[in-house]
């Protein structure tokens, strides 16, 4: 074939496929950042409403309580709309949604208005994940890396978003602190609302990549290792979540001449002059920087699927937790700060390799609810973390036990992932060989 008759016929569908995957890559990766911007806004807001509404703390947060509930609960549904209705229909959905919900929070006049704005925000905050992944696997012809972008999005977004709060409330009061974000997603709704009227973002019913459909026995026997270590691994990253925070103060406090918690930061000049507020903001810095360090994982975990590893490299990162949690237990000072990167580098690694192996082993048709299930999974488990921590610290010994226990967990998880099958978990081939992300 000539080159001028290949360059007519095939570049401009190549062109507009690379310019529309951008497209759908930036609305999903700027609606993972803005996602963890927006639920997180209240949890930093809420210590300016206690004297603004004169109500205590744990009065008050208390009304995220249907919001975070409606966030699994709603996933599953959500995902399964977006199978039948479109992944960009239901994201322009998402993003008017939450953003609707944010402004209603700011002109909230009770706690029982901004309870219900809450949980509106948890109701259409229940859109993203399961359809912002299936939109992007269905259009990535590279899923790890897309996958790895997105969820570094996520991170980042998670890592801003008390200090957009903070910022805003301290420049403009607690009420624009919710309109202004929840405006800003009002406005990327609406704009890709305008992309897929104009026919610049379209659904489609196929994946990007070729790639065999798993027969029924491997996508039950799939599923069903899945459901365990996915829920047993929520259970594991909400423990240690919840727990971090406390474990350093603890232990970089240790070996202090006053023997208070923190107080070797103040000695290394990281906490100022030791009052409360100085203490916790450096150890919030700290937990902020362990995130971070840690979630640049995600673009090693989806290189690593993209060339065909996601199951070895899912079940190698279970190993490497366990070994990791096992050598946490017996750490104290300084040495934490690496651990806690070390093992927040363990999870981050797994999250997109996760991600191509569910949609390795689901139907391009009901990847939204498969994604959907996975959301409400982790959450439906999450809060047995948090009891496990409360079961297990002890203010003499600390967090030993609670390492041993998640440790234990962690080997029940890389015993089940074992029995993962093969044959999806390959890399799946593109169509052609563009070199698009």
């Amino acid at each position: 074939m000539p080159a001028e008759q290949f360059q007519e016929e095939h570049f401009p569908e190549r062109h507009f496929r690379e310019g529309h995957f951008r497209l759908v890559l930036a609305f999903a990766a700027f609606g993972h950042a803005w996602f963890h911007v927006l639920v997180a806004l209240f949890l930093t807001l809420v210590l300016v409403l206690e004297p603004a509404w004169e109500r205590p703390y744990d009065d008050l947060i208390g009304l995220w309580t249907a919001g975070a509930f409606l966030l699994g609960l709603a996933a599953p549904a959500a995902g399964w709309l977006s199978d039948r209705w479109g992944e960009a229909r239901m994201m322009a959905v998402y993003f008017l949604g939450i953003g609707l919900a944010a402004i209603l929070c700011g002109l909230s006049g009770s706690p029982q208005q901004l309870a219900g704005a809450l949980a509106l925000m948890g109701l259409f905050g229940a859109i993203y994940h399961p359809v912002g992944t299936a939109w992007i696997t269905k259009h990535a012809q590279r899923r790890g890396r897309a996958l790895a972008l997105l969820g570094l999005a996520g991170s980042i977004g998670a890592a801003i978003a008390s200090l957009i709060a903070a910022l805003l409330a301290l420049a403009l009061g607690w009420r624009l602190a919710f309109i202004l974000p929840g405006a800003v997603s009002v406005a990327a709704g609406l704009a890709l609302a305008a992309l897929v009227a104009g026919g610049r973002i379209v659904d489609t019913a196929d994946d990007a990549v070729a790639g065999g459909e798993p027969g029924r026995p491997e996508r039950r026997r799939a599923f069903a290792v899945l459901a365990v270590t996915m829920s047993l691994t929520s259970v594991v990253y909400v423990a240690f979540t919840t727990m971090l925070p406390k474990w350093f103060e603890r232990e970089l406090g240790a070996g202090s001449g006053d023997g208070q918690p923190g107080s070797s930061l103040v000695e290394n000049g990281m906490l100022g002059d030791g009052l409360l507020e100085e203490r916790l903001l450096g150890i919030g810095a700290m937990v902020t920087l362990v995130y971070l360090l840690g979630a640049t994982a995600q673009l090693f975990g989806g290189h690593l699927a993209d060339r065909g590893l996601a199951r070895p490299v899912y079940i190698a990162s279970y190993g490497f937790k366990l070994a990791v949690l096992l050598a946490a237990a017996a750490l104290g000072g300084w040495p934490v700060v690496i651990a806690a990167a070390v093992i927040l580098f363990a999870f981050d690694i797994a999250a997109p390799v996760e991600s191509v192996l569910i949609a390795g082993f689901t139907a391009s048709r009901r990847r939204g609810l498969a994604y959907g299930l996975r959301n409400g999974i982790a959450i439906a488990a999450g809060p047995l973390g948090v009891q496990l921590v409360a079961w297990t610290f002890d203010e003499a010994a600390g967090f030993a036990t609670l390492f041993l226990a998640l440790a234990g967990i962690v080997g029940i998880v890389l015993l089940c992932a074992g029995f993962l099958p093969h044959s999806a978990a390959r890399q799946h081939t593109p169509k052609e060989a563009a070199r698009t992300i």
